[in-house]
């Protein structure tokens, strides 16, 4: 007895200085300036498990493994407060108020933390945390949230008021809240249910895996380790799938045609961002501090993926490979960077684009046996009428999803991937046959990288036919959906032959290096993980003149591509500049985009363009690749830095011809 009235005492004095006691009172001045009487009060209370067993171990101890006796406890303080403080009418008794403890956290531990489908048949009645990628949901369906009972003999007391309310409890299946069984208290009779009184809520099915099933492009049997999950209420509008979260919740047990399923109710889901703390590798911070007559962003293309290609070679995808990586690890939502490289040798960018998606948390590989965007399918769980299972899109979101050779793809495939690209929105369809009536699409914001690589073919067909109907087999309006198209091979066989040669001679040294010794490269793999690790936490914002410097040329360029040859540069094209220039200033470890920054993107960008429309007056030529003989020119800082000057000045050029209207 007394051990109860100590956990009452604590429970009183938690809800009063973690602030939940003045919004008790909040939500009952709501309940009453509604004016109208109700079966059922809700009220929800958050709880931080440490500040709890900092004041109270036992309280935390009960809340952690018994979480129903700790809800039930809850309940009898926010009656006896509702009471004592006479919130609400008098004449509302304790079973017509309803209490859902919501946890801000769990501390981990092997008690509380799951990683695989395994651990849930060993887990208690406690609350358990498990993170992981939501892959598939289901339709919103409905649950009975609370009803009424009465007894049906008029001259019993159980006949009138609310003696006989039914209330879900997590873990509670719906038989269990509606059935015919209940027996009247007061003479023993069949309760019948008031139907007109039952609340029905919102109820989703889905399935999660952890986060380390996609950290490789390959898609291995992963849904070997799916975790399904119930989530109900509010939490059913929030959840997308792709986006990772910690869950937070109890184990139930379930059958599901004939099957039993061991699954997580949801009591809270938390979105899942962790940044880690790393410093700069000291091979990077020696070029940036002691090294400063390099060029830094060039530097830093000129040694990335060099076990793959040698240094030099593939340059400008190298950098747009950081560029884009810089994106999808920012701590804040920006544009993705999706890439395309054409060339004759797509083994080789295959390798590279496998070498950058290492440096990602998340990466996943399309193949035709795969999904796209998803795929709708009937409920397995019997919970409503279909499942949505997540595509490669979807699934990839906050990384990369890795396309390959994009020519060996239908037609179709490539119209949706072409639509998910220029409209940043990933549809999924639902059929009739699954919603009872008319078709519907359900949107969902694509937050993918798209990467991916064509083969280059030679025809001999005319030069201004060649990108779209001879160079490649892919549609004019997918190469245009793409923020960077890269052209991997040089205008000048001999250019050509040298990055041959020179990818051959890397190729035969390392084949010839001991097992286990690193090829000799100043800046490692683990020195761009470490690097990579340093800038998510760096914030970037843009100054006046950079943003000014991005405007004008965006508005100047879209007014000469489209007088030029009637090709739309479209709107979202300035957001992506502006991407790029805050990846660029990220690389170079700035928090300000400064005009270097803008310049050094429009260039890039310009170069691209160029491949697609052709060229315009500023004259960028498209180099893939760095001869040997101007490589140490291409890396100084100070040309550089005069190069960037005279850029620019044929950018003020480049206004004067197609003036726009600056925004």
């Amino acid at each position: 007895m007394e051990d109860s009235l100590s956990l009452f005492e604590d429970a009183v004095h938690y809800l009063d200085i973690s602030g939940n006691l003045k919004i008790i009172k909040e939500t009952a001045w709501k309940f009453k300036k509604l004016a109208m009487e109700m079966l059922v009060y809700r009220f929800d209370i958050t709880v931080n498990v440490i500040d709890l067993m900092e004041l109270s171990v036992s309280l935390g101890h009960l809340l952690l493994y018994h979480p129903i006796k700790a809800n039930a406890l809850f309940q009898q303080v926010i009656c006896t407060a509702v009471s004592e403080l006479n919130l609400l009418s008098p004449h509302i008794s304790g079973n017509q108020i309803s209490v859902r403890t919501k946890l801000t956290s769990l501390p981990r531990s092997r008690a509380t933390e799951v990683k695989t489908y395994s651990q849930l048949s060993s887990m208690g009645p406690g609350y358990i945390c498990c993170t992981g990628v939501i892959i598939g949901k289901s339709e919103t369906s409905k649950y009975t949230q609370s009803t009424r009972y009465i007894c049906p003999n008029q001259s019993c007391e159980g006949n009138a008021g609310n003696h006989f309310i039914r209330i879900h409890v997590p873990g509670a299946r719906e038989f269990e809240t509606i059935r015919k069984d209940f027996k009247c208290k007061f003479c023993g009779q069949i309760l019948e249910e008031v139907v007109s009184c039952r609340h029905l809520s919102d109820k989703m099915i889905a399935d999660i895996i952890p986060e380390y099933y996609l950290k490789s492009h390959h898609q291995l049997r992963f849904k070997q380790q799916t975790i399904t999950l119930v989530v109900r209420d509010e939490l059913t509008v929030t959840l997308r799938i792709g986006q990772k979260y910690t869950f937070i919740g109890i184990v139930r047990r379930d059958s599901y045609s004939d099957k039993m399923i061991t699954a997580i109710e949801v009591n809270s889901a938390l979105e899942d961002f962790i940044l880690e703390n790393a410093s700069i590798p000291r091979s990077i911070d020696n070029y940036l501090k002691y090294k400063r007559e390099y060029s830094f962003s060039k530097v830093l293309a000129y040694f990335f993926g060099g076990q793959i290609s040698a240094p030099g070679t593939f340059m400008k995808l190298k950098l747009s490979c950081l560029l884009s990586l810089a994106a999808i690890l920012s701590n804040k939502q920006i544009q993705p960077i999706h890439i395309l490289a054409v060339g004759r040798d797509t083994e080789i960018l295959h390798r590279l684009f496998q070498y950058a998606m290492q440096f990602t948390q998340r990466s996943v590989g399309y193949s035709s046996g795969n999904h796209l965007a998803s795929k709708v399918v009937p409920d397995r769980y019997n919970s409503s009428n279909y499942f949505i299972e997540g595509g490669s899109l979807l699934i990839a979101s906050e990384g990369v999803c890795y396309m390959g050779n994009i020519t060996k793809f239908k037609k179709q495939t490539l119209e949706r991937l072409q639509s998910a690209l220029s409209s940043g929105k990933v549809l999924i369809d639902v059929d009739s046959k699954f919603t009872k009536g008319q078709a519907v699409s359900i949107e969902q914001t694509l937050s993918t990288t798209v990467w991916a690589n064509a083969e280059k073919l030679y025809t001999k067909k005319p030069k201004e036919d060649l990108l779209f109907t001879g160079d490649c087999s892919v549609p004019k309006n997918l190469f245009e959906s793409f923020s960077i198209v890269q052209i991997t091979d040089g205008e000048e066989f001999s250019h050509n032959e040298e990055v041959d040669f020179h990818i051959s001679y890397q190729s035969l040294k390392m084949s010839m290096e001991d097992e286990g010794s690193s090829f000799n490269i100043p800046v490692s793999f683990d020195d761009f993980e470490q690097y990579f690790k340093h800038i998510q936490k760096i914030d970037v914002r843009i100054s006046p003149e950079a943003e000014k410097l991005l405007n004008r040329y965006y508005l100047a360029t879209r007014k000469a591509r489209n007088l030029s040859d009637g090709s739309v540069i479209s709107s979202s094209t300035l957001s992506t500049l502006i991407a790029l220039a805050q990846s660029h200033a990220r690389l170079c470890l700035r928090n300000v985009v400064e005009e270097e920054d803008a310049l050094e993107v429009i260039q890039l960008h310009e170069e691209s363009l160029t491949i697609m429309f052709g060229p315009s007056i500023l004259s960028v030529p498209s180099m893939p690749h760095i001869p040997g003989n101007l490589l140490e020119e291409y890396l100084d800082n100070q040309k550089n830095k005069s190069a960037l000057q005279r850029f620019k000045a044929r950018l003020q050029q480049f206004y004067g011809l197609h003036p726009g209207h600056e925004e």
